[in-house]
């Protein structure tokens, strides 16, 4: 009779798989600290400076798009080339307008902060086994985060979005490197439960 195998992941088991890729969580849990480090102690630069990223990207998607569209690159080329122009143009108007852009780019930051945290706090879609206290501090902090963004909204777009990104990067940066550390040392094997079994007869 076929017996039926379990799915359950065991903690050694993500261990392993972070550990795979632990130079990697490393070094983006570095970047992370000191990115947010940046953006505390320079927040007006570091809004103007996302303002003006996500203003390029945009703009760089847009461009991207329309060739996409020309060269026959998608199934549907009329679609692609008006939401590649819709993009396009909301690039250029982050550009040209960037304090209203700062104040949209606020509000998204105060949403996906906000989503976020509840996200960390409720453990939804996944709690973490590494590190559950830390996600836990996480998710209040982004949902502190939120909070703050709206309460301030508009006054803050020249800075709350750099500063508030910058905790939320050190928040983050910190869990990864909670997830390097726990993966770093040694693996845990669970009971050797058959074992026990068969010495118990």
């Amino acid at each position: 009779m076929a017996t039926a195998t379990s799915t359950v992941t065991t903690p050694a088991q993500v261990q392993e798989l972070l550990r795979q890729g632990k130079g990697l969580l490393l070094f983006e849990g570095v970047l992370c600290l000191l990115g947010g480090m940046f953006a505390i102690i320079f927040p007006f630069v570091a809004s103007q400076g996302l303002e003006l990223m996500l203003g390029i990207l945009a703009v760089m998607l847009g461009v991207l798009g329309l060739l996409r569209s020309m060269a026959g690159g998608t199934e549907h080329r009329v679609a692609t080339a008006i939401s590649a122009i819709l993009i396009g143009v909301l690039g250029v108007m982050l550009l040209v307008w960037p304090f209203e852009g700062l104040e949209a780019l606020t509000l998204l930051l105060g949403i996906v902060s906000l989503i976020r945290g509840i996200a960390d706090l409720t453990g939804f879609p996944h709690r973490s086994m590494t590190s559950p206290g830390l996600q836990v501090i996480s998710g209040i902090a982004g949902i502190l985060v939120a909070a703050m963004l709206f309460w301030w909204y508009p006054s803050d777009a020249l800075w709350a979005p750099g500063l508030l990104f910058g905790i939320q990067l050190i928040f983050f940066g910190m869990m990864l490197m909670s997830l390097w550390s726990a993966v770093s040392g040694a693996i845990a094997s669970p009971p050797d439960t058959q074992k026990t079994e068969w010495t118990s007869l």
